[in-house]
């Protein structure tokens, strides 16, 4: 095993959803306050990302995003853009309180860079980068830790597509078999254990959306399972 591929929300990020997509609906709408259409801008948010997450076109997600929300906005993409540059680097931060931070998560990445694992955070490339510096700062952690992340503005695809999980394999010189994935969506992050690929489930946040089906992972556990299990490699 070369490499370890994280999640970020839920898995290296504690968080509760819930909580996080009200704060983060309600910090946008204040971001374009002075924007006729206010109303309209937080929905359309969410209808633009799930056409993001389902186009496969070989187009960075930025540009799937922001030309669907163009389409169905009454100004130009690159007003939009603006304004959400802004607040990423500023009104993203109210939605902190929704999240927390995990000490045994923060002592197993430490532990797993010390032994020189590539580590890698395979998160669903729908939000910018700042937000993926700002979130994980939120985890405890820093992005020197970190060899690569994906994100909105450089990817193709996403979760749970395999042309996703391809992609950052690709990019960092990896086959399936040489990486171990841990995330808490048993969809979304335990899909590329068909591509040959290790998984572990964090079982602290996990999202499930088939309860009834058998959960087909290599390894599963809490935070402190996955601390005592890195300290083994």
């Amino acid at each position: 095993m070369k490499a370890i591929l994280f999640d970020l929300d839920g898995t290296l990020l504690p968080m509760d959803i819930e909580k996080f997509i009200y704060l983060y609906g309600k910090s946008v709408s204040e971001a374009f306050y002075d924007f006729t259409e206010v109303d309209r801008i937080f929905p359309q948010v969410m209808h633009s990302v799930k056409d993001t997450v389902m186009n496969t076109e070989k187009k960075k997600n930025f540009d799937k995003f922001f030309d669907h929300f163009e389409m169905h906005m009454p100004r130009a993409k690159e007003e939009y853009i603006k304004r959400f540059n802004e607040f990423y680097i500023e009104g993203f931060e109210k939605v902190k309180s929704a999240t927390s931070s995990s000490a045994e998560i923060v002592e197993a990445v430490d532990i797993l860079k010390s032994k020189g694992f590539k580590l890698i955070i395979a998160t669903n490339p729908v939000f910018p980068m700042a937000a993926n510096i700002s979130r994980i700062r939120w985890a405890g952690l820093t992005i020197e830790s970190f060899d690569y992340i994906t994100s909105f503005e450089e990817n193709h695809y996403c979760k749970p597509h395999l042309k996703f999980y391809k992609e950052v394999l690709e990019q960092n010189g990896l086959e399936a078999e040489d990486v171990l994935m841990v995330g808490n969506d048993v969809q979304e992050d335990l899909c590329i254990k068909s591509l040959g690929a290790k998984t572990y489930l964090l079982e602290d946040h996990i999202i499930n959306r088939k309860p009834d089906e058998p959960i087909d992972t290599d390894f599963r556990g809490t935070y402190h399972d996955f601390l005592q299990f890195v300290k083994s490699l």
